[in-house]
């Protein structure tokens, strides 16, 4: 049972305590709604990152792939020297936010990926780079849903924790307050009409 603090048994202040229950009552209804909300586009979410980050596995699997039956195609050295011709500059920037304050990205890109020669490249090299600069927006979208993801989890925890703290401790114990108050008040009450009938019997 929560301790009951120490208050003066008056009506002023169990006026006084009957309201915070009230505020109480109606922030912890309003807090249930939200974390209830917050679930609804959590749950949603986590599938769609889920699915993203299969289909981005897939395709980095299959580029992996690619990669490595064109360095069975080409050499190493040949496969790095065409790499360090690559005139291409990638650059990603904030956009925006979401509604939890997650980044949201913008990749710009300058430059030809594709600009090496073709003597000692191979069609596979070509390939897994093309696919991995076709994939890189996905990437980006997946760290902007994952954050949100996260930033939802934290939020619905902070919502969930303040709606135990309401509705375990600090509603019961105004609760109990009030009681307190009231039966005080009703002693009193009661001492009060007992003085009087024995003033009334002595007169």
């Amino acid at each position: 049972m929560p301790e009951i603090p120490q208050v003066n048994p008056t009506r002023m202040e169990l006026l006084k305590q009957k309201q915070r229950l009230v505020m109480a009552q109606r922030a912890h209804d309003l807090l249930e709604d939200k974390r209830d909300e917050l679930i609804q586009r959590f749950l949603p979410l986590v599938k769609e990152v889920r699915e993203i980050r299969s289909k981005v596995r897939q395709e980095l699997e299959r580029i992996y792939a690619d990669f490595q039956i064109s360095k069975m195609l080409s050499s190493e050295k040949e496969i790095e020297e065409a790499l360090m011709w690559t005139e291409m500059r990638m650059d990603v920037e904030i956009s925006g936010y979401t509604l939890m304050k997650a980044p949201q990205y913008r990749l710009t890109t300058e430059g030809e990926p594709l600009c090496y020669g073709f003597y000692g490249t191979n069609w596979k090299l070509d390939l897994a780079l093309g696919s991995f600069l076709n994939l890189v927006p996905s990437l980006l979208h997946l760290a902007e849903k994952e954050n949100e993801v996260q930033r939802l989890a934290k939020e619905i925890e902070r919502t969930r924790r303040r709606v135990n703290a309401l509705e375990y401790i600090f509603i019961p114990i105004v609760e109990q307050t009030v009681k307190h108050i009231t039966m005080k008040l009703e002693e009193r009450e009661r001492a009060h009409i007992i003085n009087l009938m024995k003033i009334k019997e002595m007169m």
